[in-house]
């Protein structure tokens, strides 16, 4: 198992290294407009919530024509000052959102690199997560599952050079066995390169 002390470190975050928080814009557009939406929803109930409460409490007001134009002029005040408000809020949650999708696109980020370096036949260099970073539990799961992987790719590899060796022992009584000697030993040879071969470059954390 993998243990998060002994990921390679790389240059630390900020030196020659911008950070991208759109890593995945369709999701975390997607989420970041829904949480600007949900607070732009709760303004406008809040803020009609409020409009009825304050007509009720002018409609007590005598009617004369000071009164009625000095209650349009702070209307329209409270107005300016509530849409003012809600679209602040809208933004707000629109920014907070795109933040903490971020934490979760990174881990993603990550995991499909190292699968794009396994599909390769190599094994990627692990990295630990940022401490601000969601789906650790998962990422563990994810990196204890590719050690896992090497481990029996090992196993397998030494279990063919096993079977070479035997095999070349009866190749002289047995000329026949030397076509699949040949492609037993290419096999164990193309284990033992994927284990050795790791990725040259440290995954990079958006």
């Amino acid at each position: 198992m993998a243990k998060e002390s002994a990921a390679p470190v790389g240059k630390s975050e900020g030196q020659g290294h911008r950070r991208h928080y759109l890593l995945d814009r369709g999701f975390q557009l997607k989420y970041a407009i829904l949480m600007a939406c949900a607070g732009l929803g709760v303004a406008i109930v809040f803020g009609l919530w409020l409009h009825q409460a304050h007509a009720q409490a002018t409609a007590l007001l005598a009617p004369d024509a000071e009164t009625r134009a000095l209650v349009e002029r702070s209307d329209r005040l409270l107005l300016a000052a509530f849409a003012l408000i809600a679209i602040l809020l809208a933004a707000a949650l629109g920014l907070l959102g795109v933040v903490i999708t971020h934490r979760v696109a990174g881990p993603v980020f990550v995991m499909g690199h190292y699968l794009e370096v396994l599909a390769e036949g190599r094994f990627p260099r692990m990295r630990t997560l940022r401490r601000s970073d969601e789906l650790r539990a998962f990422f563990r799961t994810f990196i204890d599952a590719v050690d896992k992987i090497k481990v029996r790719e090992a196993k397998h590899a030494a279990a063919l050079e096993e079977a070479v060796h035997r095999m070349r022992g009866a190749v002289i009584k047995f000329p026949e066995l030397q076509p699949a000697i040949d492609a037993l030993a290419a096999a164990a040879r193309e284990r033992r390169a994927a284990l050795a071969q790791d990725d040259l470059e440290l995954t990079p954390m958006a």
